[in-house]
Protein backbone atom coordinates (compact mmCIF):
# COMPACT_ATOMS: atom_id res chain seq x y z
CA UNK A 1 0.00 0.00 0.00
CA UNK A 2 1.06 3.47 -1.18
CA UNK A 3 0.65 6.84 1.03
CA UNK A 4 -2.64 7.53 -1.29
CA UNK A 5 -3.80 3.94 -0.26
CA UNK A 6 -3.34 4.17 3.39
CA UNK A 7 -5.15 7.27 3.50
CA UNK A 8 -8.27 6.11 1.58
CA UNK A 9 -8.29 3.11 4.32
CA UNK A 10 -7.70 5.48 6.46
CA UNK A 11 -10.91 7.20 6.11
CA UNK A 12 -12.55 4.25 5.34
CA UNK A 13 -11.78 2.87 9.08
CA UNK A 14 -12.95 6.56 10.27
CA UNK A 15 -16.11 6.43 8.51
CA UNK A 16 -16.90 2.92 10.51
CA UNK A 17 -15.77 4.42 14.07
CA UNK A 18 -18.14 7.62 13.18
CA UNK A 19 -21.00 5.22 12.06
CA UNK A 20 -20.46 3.53 15.31
CA UNK A 21 -20.41 6.61 17.61
CA UNK A 22 -23.33 7.87 16.02
CA UNK A 23 -25.53 4.39 17.02
CA UNK A 24 -23.94 3.85 20.54
CA UNK A 25 -23.31 7.60 21.59
CA UNK A 26 -26.39 7.55 23.77
CA UNK A 27 -25.43 4.38 25.86
CA UNK A 28 -22.95 6.45 27.60
CA UNK A 29 -24.06 8.51 30.70
CA UNK A 30 -23.58 12.84 30.34
CA UNK A 31 -20.32 12.93 32.41
CA UNK A 32 -19.04 10.07 30.37
CA UNK A 33 -20.11 10.87 26.95
CA UNK A 34 -18.92 14.71 27.19
CA UNK A 35 -15.20 12.94 28.84
CA UNK A 36 -14.99 10.91 25.84
CA UNK A 37 -15.57 13.30 23.73
CA UNK A 38 -13.01 15.51 24.85
CA UNK A 39 -10.21 13.06 24.41
CA UNK A 40 -11.81 12.53 21.20
CA UNK A 41 -11.06 16.33 20.18
CA UNK A 42 -7.59 16.32 21.69
CA UNK A 43 -6.61 13.25 19.47
CA UNK A 44 -8.32 14.70 16.34
CA UNK A 45 -6.91 17.60 17.22
CA UNK A 46 -3.21 16.95 17.61
CA UNK A 47 -3.32 17.52 21.21
CA UNK A 48 -1.19 15.74 24.28
CA UNK A 49 -3.83 15.14 26.95
CA UNK A 50 -2.57 17.39 29.12
CA UNK A 51 -3.07 20.40 26.42
CA UNK A 52 -6.78 22.08 26.93
CA UNK A 53 -8.69 23.06 24.48
CA UNK A 54 -10.48 26.15 24.35
CA UNK A 55 -13.62 25.97 25.74
CA UNK A 56 -15.07 27.66 22.81
CA UNK A 57 -13.54 25.54 20.35
CA UNK A 58 -14.60 22.71 21.75
CA UNK A 59 -18.03 23.40 22.10
CA UNK A 60 -18.34 24.14 18.25
CA UNK A 61 -16.78 20.89 17.85
CA UNK A 62 -19.05 19.01 19.84
CA UNK A 63 -22.36 20.58 18.25
CA UNK A 64 -20.82 19.76 14.63
CA UNK A 65 -20.04 16.12 15.94
CA UNK A 66 -23.63 15.22 17.03
CA UNK A 67 -24.92 17.24 13.98
CA UNK A 68 -22.86 14.75 11.41
CA UNK A 69 -24.09 11.87 14.34
CA UNK A 70 -27.37 12.73 12.99
CA UNK A 71 -26.22 12.64 9.43
CA UNK A 72 -25.25 9.24 9.46
CA UNK A 73 -27.62 7.66 12.22
CA UNK A 74 -29.36 4.92 9.98
CA UNK A 75 -25.83 4.74 7.93
CA UNK A 76 -24.73 0.62 7.71
CA UNK A 77 -20.89 -0.48 8.57
CA UNK A 78 -19.38 -0.41 5.36
CA UNK A 79 -16.97 -3.65 3.94
CA UNK A 80 -13.06 -2.51 3.93
CA UNK A 81 -11.16 -2.26 0.30
CA UNK A 82 -7.48 -2.68 0.74
CA UNK A 83 -6.90 -2.72 -3.30
CA UNK A 84 -9.13 -5.28 -5.04
CA UNK A 85 -9.84 -7.15 -2.35
CA UNK A 86 -12.69 -6.15 0.14
CA UNK A 87 -12.89 -6.87 3.82
CA UNK A 88 -15.64 -7.71 6.43
CA UNK A 89 -14.95 -4.68 9.18
CA UNK A 90 -14.50 -7.67 11.55
CA UNK A 91 -12.22 -9.10 10.20
CA UNK A 92 -9.19 -7.80 11.62
CA UNK A 93 -7.36 -11.12 11.45
CA UNK A 94 -7.33 -11.08 7.65
CA UNK A 95 -6.93 -7.26 7.18
CA UNK A 96 -3.93 -7.48 9.46
CA UNK A 97 -2.20 -9.88 7.42
CA UNK A 98 -2.19 -6.69 4.78
CA UNK A 99 -1.01 -4.21 7.17
CA UNK A 100 1.47 -5.63 9.45
CA UNK A 101 3.95 -6.01 7.02
CA UNK A 102 4.08 -2.44 6.49
CA UNK A 103 3.61 -1.41 9.90
CA UNK A 104 -0.07 -0.79 10.72
CA UNK A 105 -2.20 -2.76 13.20
CA UNK A 106 -6.35 -2.79 12.39
CA UNK A 107 -8.33 -3.73 15.52
CA UNK A 108 -11.83 -4.62 15.47
CA UNK A 109 -14.46 -5.86 17.97
CA UNK A 110 -17.35 -5.55 20.45
CA UNK A 111 -17.05 -3.20 23.76
CA UNK A 112 -19.62 -2.45 26.69
CA UNK A 113 -23.31 -2.36 25.35
CA UNK A 114 -21.93 -4.24 22.58
CA UNK A 115 -20.69 -1.42 20.77
CA UNK A 116 -18.71 -2.16 17.96
CA UNK A 117 -15.53 -0.42 18.26
CA UNK A 118 -12.37 -0.11 15.53
CA UNK A 119 -9.36 1.32 15.23
CA UNK A 120 -5.63 2.09 13.20
CA UNK A 121 -2.89 2.62 14.34
CA UNK A 122 0.78 2.20 13.97
CA UNK A 123 2.96 -0.80 15.10
CA UNK A 124 5.82 -0.29 17.43
CA UNK A 125 6.42 -3.74 18.43
CA UNK A 126 5.23 -7.15 17.58
CA UNK A 127 6.01 -10.64 19.69
CA UNK A 128 4.30 -13.84 20.54
CA UNK A 129 3.74 -14.61 24.36
CA UNK A 130 2.49 -18.43 25.26
CA UNK A 131 0.63 -18.72 22.18
CA UNK A 132 -0.49 -15.07 21.95
CA UNK A 133 0.32 -12.53 19.60
CA UNK A 134 1.37 -9.11 21.41
CA UNK A 135 1.24 -6.09 18.78
CA UNK A 136 1.94 -2.69 20.69
CA UNK A 137 0.67 0.25 18.77
CA UNK A 138 1.09 4.03 19.53
CA UNK A 139 -0.01 6.67 17.08
CA UNK A 140 -3.20 5.91 15.86
CA UNK A 141 -4.53 7.19 12.80
CA UNK A 142 -8.38 5.76 13.07
CA UNK A 143 -10.85 5.41 16.33
CA UNK A 144 -14.17 6.34 17.55
CA UNK A 145 -15.18 7.49 21.59
CA UNK A 146 -14.58 3.65 23.29
CA UNK A 147 -10.65 3.06 24.03
CA UNK A 148 -8.63 0.73 26.14
CA UNK A 149 -5.31 0.16 26.94
CA UNK A 150 -5.19 -3.11 26.28
CA UNK A 151 -8.19 -5.39 24.07
CA UNK A 152 -8.06 -9.08 22.99
CA UNK A 153 -9.67 -10.89 20.18
CA UNK A 154 -9.19 -14.94 20.86
CA UNK A 155 -5.48 -15.28 20.93
CA UNK A 156 -4.55 -11.65 19.56
CA UNK A 157 -3.97 -8.68 22.01
CA UNK A 158 -3.99 -5.08 20.86
CA UNK A 159 -1.72 -2.91 23.03
CA UNK A 160 -2.28 0.93 22.80
CA UNK A 161 0.35 3.68 23.86
CA UNK A 162 -1.93 6.58 23.38
CA UNK A 163 -4.58 4.96 25.00
CA UNK A 164 -2.64 4.60 27.97
CA UNK A 165 -1.47 7.75 28.11
CA UNK A 166 -4.72 9.40 28.00
CA UNK A 167 -5.67 6.93 30.60
CA UNK A 168 -3.29 8.10 32.99
CA UNK A 169 -3.72 11.70 32.09
CA UNK A 170 -7.46 11.28 32.91
CA UNK A 171 -6.69 9.55 36.07
CA UNK A 172 -4.57 12.13 37.53
CA UNK A 173 -6.89 14.99 36.70
CA UNK A 174 -9.98 13.43 38.02
CA UNK A 175 -7.87 11.96 41.57
CA UNK A 176 -10.92 11.41 43.41
CA UNK A 177 -10.54 11.54 47.29
CA UNK A 178 -10.92 7.63 47.26
CA UNK A 179 -7.83 7.01 44.92
CA UNK A 180 -5.80 10.17 45.67
CA UNK A 181 -3.33 7.90 48.24
CA UNK A 182 -2.96 4.90 45.33
CA UNK A 183 -2.19 7.67 42.57
CA UNK A 184 0.29 9.90 44.50
CA UNK A 185 2.00 6.33 45.85
CA UNK A 186 1.96 4.83 41.87
CA UNK A 187 3.75 8.24 40.74
CA UNK A 188 5.90 8.78 43.54
CA UNK A 189 7.46 4.71 42.09
CA UNK A 190 8.13 6.64 38.69
CA UNK A 191 9.85 9.84 40.99
CA UNK A 192 7.03 11.79 39.80
CA UNK A 193 4.56 14.21 42.39
CA UNK A 194 0.88 13.61 41.30
CA UNK A 195 0.48 17.39 42.66
CA UNK A 196 3.00 18.81 40.93
CA UNK A 197 2.08 17.23 37.46
CA UNK A 198 -1.33 18.50 37.55
CA UNK A 199 -0.46 22.17 38.55
CA UNK A 200 2.42 22.12 36.16
CA UNK A 201 1.20 20.14 33.11
CA UNK A 202 2.86 21.52 30.64
CA UNK A 203 6.26 20.64 32.21
CA UNK A 204 5.63 17.63 33.75
CA UNK A 205 2.88 15.78 31.32
CA UNK A 206 5.60 14.86 29.08
CA UNK A 207 6.89 12.38 31.82
CA UNK A 208 3.87 10.56 31.55
CA UNK A 209 5.11 9.05 28.46
CA UNK A 210 7.82 6.99 29.82
CA UNK A 211 5.18 5.76 32.83
CA UNK A 212 2.24 4.91 29.62
CA UNK A 213 5.16 2.61 28.31
CA UNK A 214 6.13 0.91 31.34
CA UNK A 215 3.20 0.27 32.65
CA UNK A 216 1.27 -0.98 29.35
CA UNK A 217 3.68 -3.71 29.48
CA UNK A 218 2.07 -4.64 32.58
CA UNK A 219 -1.56 -3.99 31.55
CA UNK A 220 -1.28 -6.98 28.69
CA UNK A 221 -1.34 -9.01 31.43
CA UNK A 222 -4.87 -8.68 32.14
CA UNK A 223 -5.96 -9.65 28.30
CA UNK A 224 -3.37 -12.70 29.38
CA UNK A 225 -5.45 -13.38 32.32
CA UNK A 226 -8.31 -13.63 30.85
CA UNK A 227 -6.97 -15.56 27.81
CA UNK A 228 -6.30 -18.19 30.43
CA UNK A 229 -9.50 -18.31 32.52
CA UNK A 230 -11.95 -20.81 31.82
CA UNK A 231 -14.72 -20.27 33.27
CA UNK A 232 -16.42 -18.58 30.37
CA UNK A 233 -16.58 -20.25 27.75
CA UNK A 234 -16.24 -17.76 24.67
CA UNK A 235 -19.46 -18.56 22.97
CA UNK A 236 -21.35 -18.66 26.09
CA UNK A 237 -19.43 -15.47 27.61
CA UNK A 238 -20.65 -13.63 24.11
CA UNK A 239 -24.03 -15.03 24.44
CA UNK A 240 -24.67 -13.45 27.88
CA UNK A 241 -23.59 -9.96 27.36
CA UNK A 242 -25.24 -9.81 23.67
CA UNK A 243 -28.55 -11.37 25.43
CA UNK A 244 -28.27 -8.75 28.63
CA UNK A 245 -26.66 -6.34 26.48
CA UNK A 246 -26.49 -2.49 27.99
CA UNK A 247 -28.27 -3.61 31.05
CA UNK A 248 -26.91 -4.07 35.00
CA UNK A 249 -26.74 -8.04 33.96
CA UNK A 250 -24.15 -7.42 31.19
CA UNK A 251 -22.49 -4.89 33.79
CA UNK A 252 -21.77 -7.62 36.39
CA UNK A 253 -20.78 -10.35 33.67
CA UNK A 254 -17.86 -7.99 32.67
CA UNK A 255 -17.05 -7.02 35.96
CA UNK A 256 -16.85 -10.89 36.93
CA UNK A 257 -14.70 -11.52 33.57
CA UNK A 258 -12.54 -8.84 34.19
CA UNK A 259 -12.11 -9.86 37.87
CA UNK A 260 -11.54 -13.32 36.73
CA UNK A 261 -8.44 -12.28 34.52
CA UNK A 262 -7.18 -9.89 37.05
CA UNK A 263 -7.04 -12.13 39.89
CA UNK A 264 -5.98 -15.60 37.86
CA UNK A 265 -2.24 -16.37 38.62
CA UNK A 266 -1.07 -15.72 35.55
CA UNK A 267 -3.15 -12.55 34.78
CA UNK A 268 -2.75 -8.59 36.33
CA UNK A 269 -2.51 -8.62 39.83
CA UNK A 270 -0.26 -12.26 39.36
CA UNK A 271 2.00 -10.50 37.59
CA UNK A 272 2.09 -7.49 39.51
CA UNK A 273 2.94 -9.65 42.41
CA UNK A 274 5.86 -12.01 40.75
CA UNK A 275 7.28 -8.70 39.29
CA UNK A 276 6.72 -6.99 42.40
CA UNK A 277 5.51 -3.56 40.42
CA UNK A 278 4.65 -1.51 43.45
CA UNK A 279 3.45 1.69 41.03
CA UNK A 280 1.20 -1.16 39.07
CA UNK A 281 -0.39 -1.95 42.31
CA UNK A 282 -1.43 1.50 43.29
CA UNK A 283 -2.33 2.18 39.59
CA UNK A 284 -4.37 -0.84 39.65
CA UNK A 285 -6.37 0.19 42.98
CA UNK A 286 -6.56 3.76 41.26
CA UNK A 287 -8.71 2.76 38.40
CA UNK A 288 -10.86 0.12 39.93
CA UNK A 289 -14.40 1.15 39.37
CA UNK A 290 -16.74 1.16 41.78
CA UNK A 291 -19.39 -1.98 41.10
CA UNK A 292 -14.98 -4.12 41.22
CA UNK A 293 -14.67 -2.92 44.57
CA UNK A 294 -18.03 -3.91 45.54
CA UNK A 295 -16.97 -7.51 43.63
CA UNK A 296 -13.14 -7.17 45.19
CA UNK A 297 -14.09 -5.12 48.84
CA UNK A 298 -10.48 -6.23 50.21
CA UNK A 299 -8.57 -4.87 47.11
CA UNK A 300 -8.31 -1.18 49.23
CA UNK A 301 -7.97 -2.63 52.56
CA UNK A 302 -4.99 -5.12 51.12
CA UNK A 303 -3.18 -2.04 49.62
CA UNK A 304 -3.28 0.40 52.71
CA UNK A 305 -1.19 -2.37 54.65
CA UNK A 306 0.53 -3.28 52.06
CA UNK A 307 2.09 0.44 51.89
CA UNK A 308 3.07 -0.33 55.61
CA UNK A 309 4.38 -3.76 55.51
CA UNK A 310 5.58 -3.93 51.90
CA UNK A 311 4.73 -7.64 52.34
CA UNK A 312 3.00 -9.04 48.88
CA UNK A 313 1.72 -12.11 50.52
CA UNK A 314 -1.03 -9.63 51.82
CA UNK A 315 -1.95 -8.78 48.28
CA UNK A 316 -1.55 -12.38 46.73
CA UNK A 317 -4.10 -13.30 49.79
CA UNK A 318 -6.49 -11.19 48.76
CA UNK A 319 -6.22 -12.13 44.80
CA UNK A 320 -6.42 -15.55 45.72
CA UNK A 321 -9.45 -15.05 48.02
CA UNK A 322 -11.69 -12.40 44.80
CA UNK A 323 -10.55 -15.00 42.14
CA UNK A 324 -12.51 -17.91 44.29
CA UNK A 325 -15.68 -15.32 45.02
CA UNK A 326 -15.24 -14.10 40.92
CA UNK A 327 -15.26 -17.53 40.02
CA UNK A 328 -18.13 -18.65 42.71
CA UNK A 329 -20.28 -15.90 41.04
CA UNK A 330 -19.15 -17.17 37.23
CA UNK A 331 -20.94 -20.45 37.59
CA UNK A 332 -23.80 -19.17 39.59
CA UNK A 333 -24.36 -16.56 36.60
CA UNK A 334 -24.20 -19.54 33.69
CA UNK A 335 -25.90 -21.58 35.54
CA UNK A 336 -29.33 -19.17 35.88
CA UNK A 337 -28.72 -17.99 32.08
CA UNK A 338 -28.48 -21.91 31.03
CA UNK A 339 -31.94 -22.66 32.95
CA UNK A 340 -33.47 -19.06 30.84
CA UNK A 341 -32.50 -21.54 28.26
CA UNK A 342 -35.01 -23.92 29.01
CA UNK A 343 -37.59 -21.38 30.66
CA UNK A 344 -37.41 -17.74 29.41
CA UNK A 345 -35.30 -14.80 29.19
CA UNK A 346 -37.49 -12.86 31.45
CA UNK A 347 -37.31 -15.92 33.65
CA UNK A 348 -33.67 -15.48 33.82
CA UNK A 349 -33.31 -11.52 33.59
CA UNK A 350 -35.57 -11.70 36.55
CA UNK A 351 -33.81 -14.16 38.63
CA UNK A 352 -29.94 -12.65 37.67
CA UNK A 353 -31.34 -9.59 39.40
CA UNK A 354 -32.77 -10.80 42.23
CA UNK A 355 -30.37 -13.34 43.35
CA UNK A 356 -27.07 -12.18 42.16
CA UNK A 357 -27.29 -8.59 41.88
CA UNK A 358 -29.85 -6.43 44.02
CA UNK A 359 -27.94 -8.14 47.08
CA UNK A 360 -25.05 -6.13 46.14
CA UNK A 361 -26.70 -2.99 47.28
CA UNK A 362 -25.83 -0.60 43.78
CA UNK A 363 -28.63 -1.14 41.69
CA UNK A 364 -28.88 2.65 42.45
CA UNK A 365 -25.65 3.89 41.34
CA UNK A 366 -24.04 1.14 38.72
CA UNK A 367 -23.01 3.82 36.02
CA UNK A 368 -19.50 2.61 35.49
CA UNK A 369 -19.00 5.82 33.37
CA UNK A 370 -18.72 8.41 36.64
Amino acid sequence: MNNIAIKDFQKQVQNNCDISDAHFGGTYSLCGLLLRLRDLYKWESGLQPWQEPEPTDLLEWVDERERHWERISQNEFQPLRIGEKVYDPFDSEAINSILRPIGLIYGAGYAAAMKPSFFLAELIDSRKAGGLQIDMVDRELARDLFVAPAMRQGDQIFARRTAMLFSLWDLIMEMRPSIRDAIVFALLQHNLDARKIRSRPKELGPELHRVAEFELETWIYHEIGEAREDVFDGFLWHEIVSTYADSPIELFARVIKDLLADTHTEGLLGHIIRSRKKSSLGFYISFMRPFTKLMFPDAPEAFKQFQLSGDWGIIDTARNRAYQKAQSNALELIELHLEGRRKSTDWARSKILSDLIEPLGLMTNMDEDD
